[in-house]
């Protein structure tokens, strides 16, 4: 299990360098709240749910 824990850090950041300026994006088109909002179930509970995996 920690080997697959290496391959998918990587993964998660490149996810991340994804979702965040989509998540600006979002931001300045509507409103700031409603970016944040976008942000939290995009990056947070995938980031939720990495580090639970490192925790058996």
């Amino acid at each position: 299990m920690g080997a697959g824990i290496l391959i998918i850090w990587p993964v998660f950041f490149f996810y991340v360098l994804l979702m965040g300026p989509f998540c600006i994006l979002i931001g300045k088109r509507t409103t700031s709240r409603m970016g944040w909002l976008m942000s939290v179930p995009l990056i947070f509970v995938p980031f939720a749910m990495l580090v639970r995996l490192m925790f058996p």
